[in-house]
């Protein structure tokens, strides 16, 4: 089966706009949690795009990372559906980017358990852990090595049948 490159590039700017609006989006807020928590800011002037977030608190800001995280976990996931479904023009793979989140996740959750049940808190190991998990959830990893794969196995399968018809 062939990459359709109309929707391989279509895509790889999407996930490409996707990556730098969730990175300034989560940049900013952490700066401005940095000046609401210190009072102050030496750094570059805040980015404008971020002065609807100003009036809230740092406490609401801080939780409102947590909604945002999953917003884009689900705009991550809904476009390597669609990615993996255009570029290689196929609905049966859809699965394995479920699986492939939910296993992630899943990962992710238990690392953040197990270190809360362990240190009392979250912010050793197990945090970074669970963070670089979720880090590869909300880029287009995972839609690489689908297609990759699938390409492999489709190569190494034609090959075969090809041995096997030369064979008879």
């Amino acid at each position: 089966m062939k990459i359709n490159w109309k929707y391989f590039v279509l895509f790889f700017l999407m996930f490409a706009i996707l990556g730098y609006y969730r990175e300034k989006f989560f940049v900013s807020i952490n700066h401005l949690m940095f000046i609401k928590y210190w009072g102050h800011d030496n750094g570059p002037p805040l980015d404008p795009f971020i002065h609807f977030l100003d009036q809230f608190s740092y406490d609401t800001l801080y939780y409102l990372k947590y909604p945002s995280t999953v917003l884009s976990i689900i705009l991550f996931g809904v476009l390597s559906y669609l990615a993996v479904r255009y570029i290689l023009g196929t609905k049966k793979l859809w699965r394995w980017v479920v699986y492939s989140y939910l296993i992630l996740l899943t990962l992710a959750g238990l690392s953040m358990v197990f270190g809360y049940l362990v240190n009392q808190r979250l912010q050793d190991d197990e945090y970074t852990l669970s963070r670089w998990l979720v880090g590869i959830i909300q880029s287009p990893i995972i839609t690489i090595i689908i297609i990759a794969s699938h390409q492999l196995l489709t190569q190494q399968n034609l090959a075969s049948n090809e041995k096997r018809s030369d064979h008879f």
